[in-house]
């Protein structure tokens, strides 16, 4: 996977927590260092789970591994693309730091099954955390503080994007494993 691949990828990925900094932001005013620590935190550590998921598979089932991170990546961008669609079910601004921090953890769910992605086509591990926690410091502090400029619409546009980058990724990993591309 080429690094530039790994960077939309992250960004995809990074929407979710965006938009969950952004609602925080909303109602924890000047206190963005708990949601971006909580943010970023969650999203390195299920990142770096699921990478560790993903490495510990038997080298028996290489062949079907690019198959796989295909599949997975492009049902991330598919359930990111509903889930955009859908209306909020609860209210988004929680000020208590378990909320902020279910929310966090909510969110940095699909980390997961992206570091199991990045175990399967071999991604360096230390590349892909350090990545994912320098786009998530970026995005929950820039959500974080302008949370209560940014309105519903473009959360909801936010994720729809980072569901749409996950599923061309998807799609040209799949492309590449049926040997129709090579890029």
């Amino acid at each position: 996977m080429h690094i530039l691949e790994q960077v939309l990828l992250v960004l995809g990925l990074a929407m979710d927590g965006f938009a969950a900094s952004v609602c925080m932001g909303m109602a924890a005013g000047r206190r963005v260092w708990p949601i971006v620590c909580l943010v970023s935190g969650f999203h390195v550590a299920m990142l770096l789970v699921g990478y560790g998921l993903g490495a510990s598979l038997p080298d028996s089932l290489a062949e079907i591994y690019p198959w796989a991170a295909a599949l997975l990546l492009a049902g991330m961008g598919v359930n990111m693309i509903r889930e955009a669609r859908e209306p909020e079910r609860e209210p988004c601004a929680r000020t208590r730091m378990i909320g902020m921090a279910a929310l966090a953890l909510a969110t940095s769910l699909d980390a997961m099954t992206v570091g199991v992605a990045f175990a399967l086509i071999q991604v360096s591990p230390w590349f892909a955390g350090g990545l994912m926690g320098a786009v998530m410091v970026t995005l929950s502090l820039i959500g974080s503080l302008f949370g209560s400029h940014i309105g519903r619409a473009r959360r909801r546009a936010a994720r729809t994007a980072g569901g749409v980058i996950l599923c061309l990724l998807g799609l040209k990993l799949l492309l590449n494993a049926m040997g129709l591309v090579s890029f």
